[in-house]
């Protein structure tokens, strides 16, 4: 006959199989919670796998969005139309596409500066244009930019893109890189983006902060025509260039802020402006201004399941209907 078991095994059962629980319970939430977090992941990486393939996918929305608005302003841009004024959204599935153009081509174009071999002069002048120099300096004067060094800040930018190792008035080359510790060298080549100028001597963050809506890097060193109707008041500096600094910045601000809905028609209406017409036309560059627009700069910020990318794309221009890349850059 079995004797009935004692309290205290019936106890030591008890706990053990609560303990064999307990630990069951620990490895199952474990478990659990290991196959959320590979799923969540999984999902993760999946979104931010589609956002990146939506963000090479922006170039071609841009592509259309430049080419319709091309199409409603018959062949010309004004700052006052969709895309410009306000950014354009496209919505897509989990997200949505915004996007915000700007004139590629108002801007002092960097890539003028390359300076002939008489470095001893001050006058010398860009390979690609008669006052290149002179007018990058002017510019600076104009939007009240490293007043005590303006030499060195167009000399030491025009040395960076030469093919030479001789230094500018106050510039830098090689030797001045070395020797400051930075340990890089200058290019010799064209600028792809302004902001390589970060790289180059003198130019302080609060120097680039203040050039970043008056410089650009094209791909070509011709001087650019501004397009008078998508100039923003922040521009007026190189509105009072084409004047020759006769037209003042505040005066250029003003005929900007005051433009009329959609823009001028040309050039020559434009010049009948009571501001305009007091300037003599010995300072007067009309053939720095225009109503067309070559270049098309787009930044594209592409919403997808809680995940951001940031792309800005530039656009050129080529003949009646032809929309070309020029070059495409990740942000962020």
């Amino acid at each position: 006959m079995k004797q009935p078991r004692k309290k205290s095994e019936q106890g030591v059962a008890l706990v053990t199989v609560l303990m064999i629980v307990a630990a069951m319970s620990a490895v199952a939430v474990t478990l659990s919670a290991a196959v959320m977090s590979a799923t969540t992941r999984a999902r993760t990486v999946d979104a931010a796998s589609q956002a990146d393939w939506l963000a090479l996918a922006s170039e071609e929305v841009g592509r259309a969005l430049i080419e319709e608005m091309f199409t409603a302003g018959e062949g010309r841009l004004s700052v006052d139309m969709p895309g410009f004024a306000e950014p354009v959204r496209f919505p897509i599935e989990g997200g949505e596409i915004t996007m915000r153009a700007s004139d590629g081509a108002n801007c002092f174009n960097v890539n003028r500066l390359s300076i002939t071999p008489a470095r001893s002069d001050e006058n010398a002048v860009g390979v690609s244009g008669p006052n290149a120099a002179e007018d990058f300096e002017s510019l600076l004067k104009l939007a009240e930019i490293g007043d005590q060094n303006l030499t060195g800040l167009v000399y030491s930018a025009a040395d960076w893109i030469d093919v030479d190792q001789s230094p500018g008035l106050n510039g830098a080359e090689n030797a001045y890189y070395a020797s400051s510790g930075l340990q890089y060298r200058t290019p010799g080549l064209p600028m792809i983006d302004a902001s390589e100028l970060r790289a180059v001597r003198y130019y302080t963050p609060d120097v680039m902060d203040a050039l970043e809506p008056l410089v650009c890097a094209l791909p070509e060193s011709e001087e650019q025509t501004l397009n008078i109707n998508t100039l923003t008041v922040a521009q007026a500096p190189l509105l009072s260039l084409a004047f020759s600094g006769a037209l003042s910045v505040e005066a250029a601000g003003d005929l900007i802020f005051q433009r009329p809905v959609g823009g001028w028609p040309d050039v020559e209406t434009f010049l009948t402006e009571p501001a305009i017409r007091q300037i003599s036309p010995d300072l007067r560059r009309s053939e720095l201004l225009s109503v067309q627009t070559e270049y098309v700069r787009v930044q594209a910020a592409i919403d997808f399941a809680n995940t951001r990318r940031t792309v800005e794309i530039m656009y050129r221009r080529n003949g009646a209907q032809r929309i070309e890349t020029v070059w495409r850059e990740r942000k962020g």
